[in-house]
Protein backbone atom coordinates (compact mmCIF):
# COMPACT_ATOMS: atom_id res chain seq x y z
CA UNK A 1 0.00 0.00 0.00
CA UNK A 2 1.23 3.53 -0.97
CA UNK A 3 0.82 5.90 1.84
CA UNK A 4 0.47 9.85 1.17
CA UNK A 5 2.01 11.62 3.69
CA UNK A 6 1.04 14.91 2.53
CA UNK A 7 -2.83 13.67 2.54
CA UNK A 8 -2.55 11.53 5.62
CA UNK A 9 -4.19 13.60 8.72
CA UNK A 10 -7.56 13.34 5.67
CA UNK A 11 -7.53 9.55 6.95
CA UNK A 12 -9.44 7.47 9.16
CA UNK A 13 -8.73 4.17 8.85
CA UNK A 14 -6.51 1.89 10.77
CA UNK A 15 -4.52 0.44 7.61
CA UNK A 16 -3.55 3.64 6.09
CA UNK A 17 -1.81 4.84 9.21
CA UNK A 18 -0.69 1.90 10.17
CA UNK A 19 1.06 1.54 6.92
CA UNK A 20 2.49 4.92 7.49
CA UNK A 21 4.33 3.51 10.41
CA UNK A 22 5.23 0.66 8.67
CA UNK A 23 6.61 2.91 6.10
CA UNK A 24 8.43 5.07 8.51
CA UNK A 25 10.06 2.07 10.21
CA UNK A 26 11.47 0.79 6.85
CA UNK A 27 12.62 4.31 5.21
CA UNK A 28 14.70 4.65 8.90
CA UNK A 29 16.09 1.18 8.69
CA UNK A 30 17.40 2.07 5.45
CA UNK A 31 18.88 5.55 6.42
CA UNK A 32 20.26 4.06 9.05
CA UNK A 33 22.09 1.29 7.04
CA UNK A 34 22.84 4.03 4.21
CA UNK A 35 24.93 6.29 6.27
CA UNK A 36 26.98 2.89 7.36
CA UNK A 37 27.57 2.81 4.24
CA UNK A 38 28.56 6.40 3.41
CA UNK A 39 31.16 5.66 6.60
CA UNK A 40 32.55 2.52 5.40
CA UNK A 41 33.06 3.55 1.98
CA UNK A 42 34.81 6.64 3.68
CA UNK A 43 37.19 4.15 5.87
CA UNK A 44 38.15 1.99 3.22
CA UNK A 45 39.00 4.94 0.37
CA UNK A 46 41.33 6.20 3.32
CA UNK A 47 42.66 2.98 4.33
CA UNK A 48 43.31 1.96 0.25
CA UNK A 49 44.52 5.36 -0.67
CA UNK A 50 46.67 6.50 2.73
CA UNK A 51 44.82 9.83 2.09
CA UNK A 52 43.91 11.13 4.77
CA UNK A 53 42.47 14.86 3.04
CA UNK A 54 39.04 13.96 2.42
CA UNK A 55 38.20 12.19 5.01
CA UNK A 56 37.32 14.92 7.47
CA UNK A 57 35.50 16.73 5.17
CA UNK A 58 33.20 13.90 4.51
CA UNK A 59 32.48 13.20 8.17
CA UNK A 60 31.84 16.94 8.55
CA UNK A 61 29.63 17.35 5.92
CA UNK A 62 27.56 14.25 6.59
CA UNK A 63 26.82 15.70 10.38
CA UNK A 64 26.42 19.30 9.16
CA UNK A 65 24.36 20.78 11.81
CA UNK A 66 21.30 21.25 10.16
CA UNK A 67 21.15 18.39 7.87
CA UNK A 68 20.10 14.40 8.67
CA UNK A 69 17.40 15.64 11.40
CA UNK A 70 16.46 12.90 13.73
CA UNK A 71 19.24 11.12 13.16
CA UNK A 72 21.33 10.43 16.64
CA UNK A 73 24.50 12.15 15.57
CA UNK A 74 26.42 11.59 18.46
CA UNK A 75 26.13 7.65 18.29
CA UNK A 76 27.83 8.37 14.71
CA UNK A 77 30.39 10.68 16.27
CA UNK A 78 31.55 7.84 19.08
CA UNK A 79 31.47 5.45 16.24
CA UNK A 80 34.06 7.82 14.48
CA UNK A 81 35.75 8.44 17.45
CA UNK A 82 36.42 5.09 18.40
CA UNK A 83 36.61 3.23 14.49
CA UNK A 84 38.13 5.76 12.61
CA UNK A 85 40.21 7.55 15.39
CA UNK A 86 39.30 10.83 14.35
CA UNK A 87 38.85 13.25 16.89
CA UNK A 88 37.13 16.89 17.81
CA UNK A 89 38.64 19.62 17.79
CA UNK A 90 37.58 21.32 21.10
CA UNK A 91 38.07 24.77 20.52
CA UNK A 92 37.95 27.68 18.08
CA UNK A 93 36.55 28.14 15.05
CA UNK A 94 36.36 24.45 14.10
CA UNK A 95 35.30 23.53 17.48
CA UNK A 96 32.97 20.31 17.09
CA UNK A 97 34.39 19.39 13.49
CA UNK A 98 36.65 15.99 13.40
CA UNK A 99 40.30 15.98 12.83
CA UNK A 100 43.11 12.87 11.78
CA UNK A 101 45.33 13.23 14.66
CA UNK A 102 48.94 13.52 13.38
CA UNK A 103 49.86 9.48 13.95
CA UNK A 104 46.50 8.20 11.89
CA UNK A 105 47.28 10.40 8.40
CA UNK A 106 48.13 6.82 6.29
CA UNK A 107 44.67 5.23 7.68
CA UNK A 108 46.61 2.00 8.06
CA UNK A 109 45.25 1.84 11.91
CA UNK A 110 41.26 0.83 10.90
CA UNK A 111 40.20 -2.77 10.88
CA UNK A 112 38.08 -2.28 8.04
CA UNK A 113 35.92 -5.71 8.84
CA UNK A 114 35.42 -4.86 12.38
CA UNK A 115 33.94 -1.33 11.59
CA UNK A 116 31.94 -2.70 8.91
CA UNK A 117 30.15 -5.51 10.80
CA UNK A 118 30.20 -2.86 14.05
CA UNK A 119 27.04 -0.84 12.69
CA UNK A 120 26.97 2.98 14.27
CA UNK A 121 23.37 2.84 15.64
CA UNK A 122 23.92 -0.47 17.20
CA UNK A 123 27.26 0.37 18.72
CA UNK A 124 25.87 3.35 20.60
CA UNK A 125 22.56 2.36 21.03
CA UNK A 126 19.91 5.28 22.26
CA UNK A 127 19.45 5.64 25.78
CA UNK A 128 16.22 4.88 27.87
CA UNK A 129 14.37 7.37 28.79
CA UNK A 130 14.49 7.84 32.71
CA UNK A 131 11.55 9.45 34.29
CA UNK A 132 12.38 12.40 36.75
CA UNK A 133 12.89 10.80 39.83
CA UNK A 134 13.99 13.54 41.82
CA UNK A 135 12.96 17.03 41.05
CA UNK A 136 14.53 19.28 43.58
CA UNK A 137 18.02 17.24 43.02
CA UNK A 138 17.65 17.99 39.61
CA UNK A 139 17.19 21.46 39.85
CA UNK A 140 19.79 21.84 42.63
CA UNK A 141 22.08 20.08 39.27
CA UNK A 142 20.09 22.78 37.21
CA UNK A 143 21.46 25.40 39.47
CA UNK A 144 25.06 24.18 40.20
CA UNK A 145 25.69 23.78 36.19
CA UNK A 146 24.16 27.27 35.80
CA UNK A 147 26.05 29.08 38.71
CA UNK A 148 29.91 27.26 36.85
CA UNK A 149 28.77 28.70 33.51
CA UNK A 150 28.65 32.40 35.36
CA UNK A 151 32.15 31.90 36.90
CA UNK A 152 33.51 30.30 33.97
CA UNK A 153 32.04 33.05 31.36
CA UNK A 154 31.66 35.78 34.02
CA UNK A 155 29.42 38.61 31.87
CA UNK A 156 29.82 36.62 28.53
CA UNK A 157 27.30 33.97 30.24
CA UNK A 158 24.10 33.67 28.77
CA UNK A 159 22.54 32.82 32.36
CA UNK A 160 20.73 35.55 33.73
CA UNK A 161 21.77 35.61 37.65
CA UNK A 162 17.93 36.14 38.80
CA UNK A 163 17.48 32.82 37.20
CA UNK A 164 19.60 31.36 39.36
CA UNK A 165 18.04 32.57 42.63
CA UNK A 166 14.62 32.09 41.21
CA UNK A 167 15.58 28.66 41.12
CA UNK A 168 17.01 28.21 44.41
CA UNK A 169 14.35 29.94 46.01
CA UNK A 170 12.22 26.77 44.17
CA UNK A 171 14.18 24.62 46.35
CA UNK A 172 14.03 26.37 49.72
CA UNK A 173 12.57 24.47 52.30
CA UNK A 174 9.83 26.81 52.76
CA UNK A 175 8.68 26.14 49.06
CA UNK A 176 8.63 22.23 49.85
CA UNK A 177 6.61 22.41 52.52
Amino acid sequence: MTVSFTKLNTVNDEKTITSAIQSLHKTGETLQLNIHRVLVAIAVRWAASGDMRPVTGHINMLLQKDKLGGIRKNAIRAWVETYMGLKLVEEGDNKGEFYVPADLKAGKHMNIKELTNNRWWEFKPEPEYQPIADPIKLLKQLTGKMEKDRQELGEESKVDPAMIEALKAMTTPEVLH
